[in-house]
C-alpha cells in the first residue's frame, strides 16, 4: 500500500484493527513470547493512532490491554421522547460547549439496554421513560459523527414514552437544560453523539412505529 495516499481515516481503522488484534490476543495466548508481541502489536497501534490524533493520546498500559478481553464495540443508547405535538426532547451537554442531544450515554456492565436508556433519561432529564420500542441499531462509523472515536460503537436509538410531566428547570452534572424541540428546527447539537438525521428517523418511527433500521 503507498502510505502516502492513505487517508486519515485508513489510518484510523487499521490503528482500530490493530488494538483489537493484540487486545483479543492477550486474553488467550499463554506463551510469553506471543504476550510480548500483542503488547508490541498494541504500542505500535497506538503510536500509529497518534499520528492523526488531534492532542497527545495516553501511553499504551499493559495493564490495560492485558485485562480488555477479547475486544467488541461498546455500546451507545440514546432516547427519542416525544410529546403529543411531535416535539423532541433534547437535553444540553455541559461537557461539549452547552451543544444538545438527545439523552443517552454508555451501557453499563450488568444492565439491560431498556435499563441503560431509562436510567440516562431520568440523569440527564430529570424525567421517567418508558421504552416503547427500537428504531435503529447504527454503526457510529458508518455515520457523519465528529470527531471520530478510536473504537468501534453502535449506537442503539429507542422510541421512549415519557411517564410523568418534565421538570423545565431540572439540571444535572451533565446537563445543564432541558427542553422540547419541533424536529425541523433543531438548536445546535452535539454532532459526536447525534445527528439530525438521526433524529429524524426517530421522530418517523414515533410517528408511524415499524422494523428497526438496522446499518
Amino acid at each position: 500500500m503507498n502510505t502516502s495516499s492513505m487517508s486519515s481515516d485508513d489510518i484510523r481503522r487499521i490503528a482500530m484493527e490493530l488494538t483489537a488484534q493484540a487486545e483479543s490476543g492477550l486474553a488467550y495466548c499463554t506463551d510469553r513470547f506471543d504476550i510480548e508481541r500483542f503488547h508490541r502489536i498494541g504500542t505500535l497501534a497506538r503510536d500509529l493512532m497518534q499520528t492523526i490524533a488531534a492532542e497527545d493520546l495516553p501511553a499504551y498500559d499493559r495493564r490495560v490491554a492485558a485485562t480488555a478481553g477479547y475486544t467488541t464495540p461498546k455500546i451507545d443508547v440514546r432516547a427519542g421522547v416525544f410529546d403529543p405535538s411531535g416535539r423532541v426532547l433534547l437535553v444540553r451537554e455541559a461537557s461539549d460547549q452547552h451543544r444538545w442531544t438527545l439523552p443517552g450515554g454508555w451501557c453499563d456492565i450488568l444492565e439491560s439496554p431498556r435499563q441503560a436508556i431509562e436510567r440516562e433519561v431520568a440523569e440527564e432529564a430529570g424525567l421517567a421513560v418508558r421504552v416503547a420500542h427500537l428504531a435503529g441499531v447504527l454503526d457510529r462509523h458508518l455515520w457523519p459523527h465528529t470527531p471520530v472515536y478510536d473504537r468501534h460503537i453502535y449506537k442503539l436509538f429507542f422510541v421512549c414514552e415519557p411517564v410523568g410531566d418534565l421538570d423545565a428547570s431540572f439540571t444535572s452534572v451533565e446537563t445543564s437544560e432541558v427542553a422540547w424541540f419541533e424536529v425541523d428546527a433543531l438548536p445546535e447539537l452535539s454532532v459526536a453523539r447525534v445527528l439530525p438525521e438521526q433524529i429524524r428517523l426517530l421522530h418517523e418511527h414515533w410517528a408511524r412505529p415499524g422494523p428497526a433500521h438496522v446499518d
